[in-house]
């Protein structure tokens, strides 16, 4: 049982700093590097752009597979869902399944922005919009979270 208990707790510690990043991050470049970056010339904002995004871009794909591993298995392998009454639990899986879904297009968006896809160049063009969208959305999970954790 202490090694199952260890997992399980490596695997939250992991979930927490990998979310943490995934909304801290976008914090971060929304409300201070992207208004800094604005005092630089055009040159020097892309040679500073493709810097970050050159080590951002390593940190996004080994965050959403921490993600979705910690995730899956805590879902699977702690199921705390399992004792619950199930209308606790029908409100656990809704809940469950939204925050997966926002999950997806939080890495969709992430990948976008960091990425080099020529498809996906209009979202790094616009990427205020997207790095707001990836707050908001950051947020909506911490919210969701928050009530999962505490339901009975």
């Amino acid at each position: 049982m202490e090694v199952e208990y260890a997992l399980m707790l490596v695997a939250r510690w992991l979930h927490i700093i990998s979310a943490a990043l995934a909304i801290g991050v976008p914090i971060f470049m929304r409300f201070v590097l992207m208004p800094a970056r604005q005092q630089l010339d055009e040159p020097q904002r892309a040679v500073l752009h493709e810097a970050i995004m050159a080590r951002w871009r390593v940190f996004v794909y080994v965050m959403i597979v921490v993600f979705l591993a910690t995730g899956f298995w805590t879902f699977l392998g702690v199921a705390r869902w399992r004792s619950f009454e199930p209308d606790a639990r029908f409100r656990y899986h809704l809940l469950i399944g939204i925050k997966i879904l926002i999950a997806l297009g939080m890495f969709f968006i992430s990948s976008a922005l960091a990425g080099r896809s020529a498809a996906l160049a209009g979202m790094r063009r616009n990427a205020k919009l997207w790095v707001n969208v990836l707050v908001l959305l950051g947020l909506g999970i911490v919210v969701i979270s928050g009530i999962l954790r505490f339901m009975p």
